[in-house]
């Protein structure tokens, strides 16, 4: 172990005698130090709304051959600097030999880049043997923010970082294809590499100009346009563009520039703009030209990372919706995401279990059902996919929110998961602003445990329940706060030690499978073809892309379909040929009105088991959307079974009463599966953008009371009538409710014509009677809209009521059907 110093004035040397950051012990003339606030919360600590902030540096004394650093281990927010001794670091090689990679000089930090890159240690830092201990200073994540200031150390972390993704990305290229690349012609070419950083909007090279650069993209996305000249920061109106215009993007692995080698005078065909920020190796056609052995080693590499890249310029493309869709998943930053929670809004139902099932884990919902819509055809001019990317955590490749923690409470973990210490948070909010997904909540401290266990008989009770369970309302109190956000379930009963794959409580719980975690470079087709290099961390847990495939849903839809064919029909044959109540043999009590009796109470008990599972959200008991397959189909055959048990006499009034509740229970069932088949994807069709019900309800009372306050303006009595006669009847009856259904216009078009529509009527009006009516055509229109949806929503839910009600009559009949058979028997 470690030997920590205390004595402030050798924490204070140390710093001083390490030039990268000794700026932060100068002096003014005066004798106080130039940066004495971030000297002292780096030192020693300060306090921060009655919390402790710091320190931030620990000044530690490492003994000969003590490991400061392991390889392929986790320190979720620490890199070092050498004060003074002998560092060794090395690596393991095939059949566990250990490298040496040289010794680390004094003044020099270490473990910086998989703090900022998020990946584990990549070599093990031990003290040289035989030699005196050797000081160390470490340092946590939050002193990068302070340290940054200083000049010389934000040079030099600059520089490492670029040398560190130059290395990087050439190990990148080298994995992917597979190709050994000799030292001396690495060493040549990290020489004649240049890795550069550029920011959103960036223009790369215009096109018409010369090529004089080779550019390979380690990290990014490119935006390539020929034929026009635009605004990087109108791009999107090229969506709209002249059919001569090629457009297109490239991500990672990508390499522009190779025809120059060829042909001297080449030009870019195209200019090529930086969509978000990118990481990029340049290097000069010159040197390549002049380098002929390493450039015939290196180009073959280049070229053979990506094959999207290989046209010297865009085409013009057949269906622009793709490159719109790709444009908005790479603008909106979904793209970059680690672990993406992805709603397919064409199955999803709006029951808002998965924002329940998060918080019936964690005690309060991380997830919401707002967020980043996006609209991408599925197939090349074919039908479009309608996915939201709720308010939820993407793990992001890099965090925000990381830099601005006063604490370090928030940090990267070794599963890959971003999260937050509760201990060391101190409810600043920092994280929460500097999030972009709105993905961080405050909520007050004690809160966020999972809710304490009822009774088992108001469990289950609850099965049975037409309440609603309420979230909590939202926060308002501004001190005692702790942040929390999506860590994708770890540490709770979802994912148990062992488990060898990762579980999320909102996708096991959602009842259609419209919800899943992916990474977004596999599940959007359309970003995914863009990259040559695909990377992926295998410390990053990534959900399976159930839309695009479910195994076992499929084996559900084939089993279950087979299953009400065949065995239906086998019951029915076995009826007709063995009658309901002769016995198969003399002598014995077996007919088919007891196996057909006895096999549909066996699956109604399973049907039933559906309602209990829904009350599970804590531990692993099967996706809720298998649980759901197996309800509709056992539910189904179940009904045949009892239909042939029931024959064709109705019986008492008791066995009555029970076809006709079982009758009435599968009639309402098949009607609910019905609705959620066909009315999630017609209200995508009308709504486009995901709206919660809360917010169409609210959104309807405003326009109401704007459609009132313009129609009782005071001032031209022939404007008033005229909205409350025919802007009302037109916009507010049936008939143009059922257009909503029925042409499933674009808002912004049915607006339009509208307008268009009382726009003669308006003429000879002033200009503020014109602008009246047509803000109360608008709020007519647009209020008969949000009533569509509305409807649409409690439609998904209007027949569970009786279907529960139907349900319970019916087991009740059942039991007591059931007791009356077993007397009437055993007497």
């Amino acid at each position: 172990m470690p030997r920590e110093i205390h004595n402030h004035e050798q924490i204070i040397e140390a710093f001083r005698n390490v030039d990268i950051v000794s700026d932060l012990t100068d002096k003014l003339p005066n004798g106080e130090f130039r940066n004495e606030l971030d000297m002292d919360i780096i030192l020693f600590g300060r306090t921060y709304r009655g919390k402790k902030v710091g320190p931030y540096a620990r000044l530690l004394e490492f003994f000969p051959d003590e490991t400061i650093v392991r390889e392929n281990t986790w320190e979720s927010g620490i890199f070092y600097i050498l004060v003074k001794g002998r560092l060794e670091a090395s690596v393991t090689k095939e059949k566990q030999e250990r490298k040496n990679l040289g010794e680390i000089a004094e003044g020099n930090s270490f473990g910086e880049m998989a703090l900022l890159a998020g990946t584990p240690r990549r070599a093990t830092v031990t003290v040289a043997s035989g030699n005196e201990p050797a000081q160390v200073l470490e340092l946590t994540r939050p002193a990068l923010r302070l340290l940054r200031k200083l000049p010389k150390f934000a040079k030099s972390l600059d520089r490492n970082y670029r040398d560190y993704g130059l290395t990087l990305a050439l190990n990148e290229v080298k994995d992917f294809t597979h190709v050994k690349l000799d030292p001396e012609i690495l060493k040549r070419l990290d020489d004649a590499a240049r890795f550069a950083i550029y920011e959103k909007d960036h223009v790369l090279f215009h096109e018409g100009d010369p090529i004089n650069r080779v550019v390979f993209v380690r990290n990014g996305w490119i935006q390539r346009v020929s034929g026009a000249d635009f605004n990087p920061k109108a791009a999107d109106l090229l969506f709209d563009s002249e059919d001569s215009v090629g457009l297109d993007f490239l991500g990672a692995g990508s390499c522009l520039g190779l025809e120059a080698l060829e042909n001297r005078e080449a030009v870019w065909g195209y200019t090529a703009t930086v969509r978000g920020r990118a990481e990029v190796i340049e290097i000069a056609i010159s040197r390549l030209r002049e380098e002929t052995e390493m450039s015939a080693a290196v180009v073959p590499l280049l070229r053979s990372s990506s094959g999207v890249d290989d046209s010297p310029k865009p085409s013009v493309p057949n269906d622009k919706r793709v490159l719109s869709a790709t444009s908005k998943e790479i603008e909106t930053g979904v793209v970059d995401g680690v672990n993406l929670l992805v709603m397919d809004m064409a199955k999803c139902i709006r029951c808002g279990n998965c924002s329940l099932a998060c918080h019936k884990v964690h005690g309060h919902s991380r997830l919401t059902r707002r967020g980043i819509h996006i609209e991408r055809p599925v197939k090349a001019n074919g039908s479009i996919q309608n996915v939201l990317m709720p308010e939820v955590c993407m793990h992001c490749q890099d965090p925000e929110c990381l830099t601005g923690c006063p604490t370090g409470a928030i940090a990267r973990f070794p599963g890959g998961e971003i999260d937050i210490h509760p201990e060391t948070c101190i409810g600043c909010g920092d994280c929460a602003t500097q999030c972009p997904y709105n993905a961080i909540s405050m909520i007050p401290k004690g809160s966020d445990s999972a809710e304490i266990s009822t009774s088992a008989f108001a469990k289950l009770f609850s099965v049975f329940s037409l309440r609603q369970t309420q979230l909590p309302p939202p926060v308002t109190q501004t001190e005692g706060l702790l942040a929390v956000k999506c860590n994708l379930c770890k540490d709770t009963g979802m994912n148990p030690p062992g488990a060898k794959t990762v579980a999320y409580s909102c996708e096991e719980n959602c009842p259609t499978g419209a919800l899943v975690r992916v990474n977004p470079h596999e599940y959007f087709d359309e970003v995914g073809e863009t990259m040559g290099i695909i990377q992926r961390s295998k410390t990053h847990a990534i959900g399976e892309n159930i839309h695009k495939f479910d195994f076992w849903a499929t084996v559900w839809h084939v089993v279950g379909i087979a299953a009400v064919l065949l065995g239906g029909g086998a019951v029915i044959w076995a009826t007709y040929k063995f009658s309901q109540d002769i016995p198969f043999s003399p002598g014995t009590w077996v007919t088919m009105r007891w196996l057909t009796g006895l096999t549909g109470l066996a699956g109604i008990l399973w049907v039933m088991g559906y309602p209990l599972r829904k009350q599970i959200y804590r531990r692993r008991i099967g996706a809720l959307r298998y649980w759901m397959l197996s309800h509709i189909y056992i539910g189904v055959l179940a009904g045949i079974v009892l239909l042939v048990h029931g024959g064709t006499s109705s019986g008492g009034l008791l066995t009555s009463l029970l076809m006709i509740s079982f009758d009435l229970v599968i009639a309402s069932g098949i009607f609910g599966a019905v609705c959620y088949i066909i009315i999630p994807r017609f209200m995508t069709r009308i709504e486009r953008e995901p709206l919660l019900l809360e917010d169409l309800q609210s959104r309807r009372e405003e326009l109401r009371a704007q459609l009132v306050r313009v129609s009782d303006q005071p001032g031209n009595e022939e404007i008033n009538h005229l909205i409350r006669t025919k802007v009302r009847r037109r916009f507010l009856g049936l008939r143009y409710l059922f257009r909503q259904y029925i042409r499933k216009e674009d808002l912004n078009s049915m607006l339009a014509k509208a307008r268009q529509e009382f726009r003669v009527t308006g003429d000879g009006k002033s200009r503020l009677d014109d602008a009246r009516l047509m803000e109360a055509v608008e709020s007519a229109a647009t209020l008969r809209r949000i009533d569509a949806l509305i409807y649409l929503h409690q439609t998904l839910k209007i027949w569970i009521a009786p279907h529960v009600l139907f349900t319970s009559t019916m087991l009740v009949l059942m039991a007591i059907h059931i007791l009356q058979v077993i007397y009437f028997n055993v007497r």
